[in-house]
């Protein structure tokens, strides 16, 4: 007999509550309403990474090169970050990515300046023409889904991810940026003998302008740097246009000395 009375009773008193009951829904109800309009909305949440990415692209440098001329100082400068807890990094041709952990609680965006202060103060030590972004790891920065391709020759490789992949991917429903990144471009190399440019009156800017691309003359840069001989490659031959020496690798008193054993050589024969 005690069940039925006290559910009867439970059922009296929220009865007699009634109207407190219903301005409870309506002012949970109204905040909940409330609420949704103030909850911020993305195409990607907002979430927080500890991990600073760094992309330096921009020279003609193999990937070996890359190492040692780019990649190694950026590792080395912004190891010394107070919170850096792993640094690594991917060089392929004419590129580097360095992405830098730190630890929990580390304040990213404070972080973030320091790194870029870091980067700055060596930017004189590297290559000229380099093209560097710093930035934090956010889903709206970088991919969120990425493919590897793998085996054969890297040009060919770019073209099937390029030509045939790409256009696949970018015709999902909802893919927003297609990039392709890595591997070796397609490219025809034009040698040219600087004997006989010097004798036509011609520069490697003037070939480069025949080939409508001014921006691919770059000598034999790539070859000297491969070879540990100056010799092999007559690159201490090639004059600027305004008639001065130039640079060279192995330093210009150098190009100067071997220029003129072949004037006094030349001469004798």
């Amino acid at each position: 007999m005690s069940g039925p009375r006290s559910r009867w009773a439970l059922f009296d008193t929220i009865a007699s509550q009634r109207r407190f009951i219903y301005l409870a829904v309506v002012l949970m109800s109204a905040a909940g309403v409330w609420s949704a309009f103030q909850l911020p909305s993305a195409v990607y949440p907002e979430l927080s990474f500890q991990k600073i990415t760094i992309v330096a692209q921009g020279s003609a440098f193999s990937a070996r090169q890359q190492v040692f001329a780019v990649t190694r100082p950026i590792e080395e400068a912004v190891s010394l970050v107070p919170g850096v807890t792993r640094v690594r990094s991917r060089s392929i041709r004419g590129a580097s990515e360095i992405p830098v952990t730190f630890a929990e609680g580390t304040d990213m965006p404070y972080t973030l300046q320091l790194v870029r202060t870091r980067v700055e103060q060596i930017r004189g030590d590297l290559p000229a023409g380099i093209d560097i972004e710093i930035e934090r790891m956010t889903p709206t920065l970088f991919p969120i889904v990425q493919y590897n391709i793998e085996g054969g020759d890297p040009a060919t490789l770019y073209d099937i991810a390029r030509y045939q992949i790409k256009p696949i991917i970018s015709r999902v429903p909802g893919v927003g940026r297609v990039d392709v990144q890595g591997s070796d471009v397609r490219e025809i190399e034009v040698i040219a003998d600087p004997a006989r440019l010097a004798s036509a009156g011609l520069t490697y800017g003037d070939i480069a302008g025949a080939l409508h691309v001014p921006g691919a003359s770059r000598a034999v840069g790539s070859a000297v740097g491969s070879n540990p001989v100056s010799w092999l490659i007559p690159c201490h031959r090639v004059i600027r246009s305004t008639g001065e020496l130039g640079g060279y690798a192995w330093g210009i008193e150098r190009k100067k000395a071997m220029l003129l054993k072949e004037q006094l050589y030349a001469a004798s024969a």
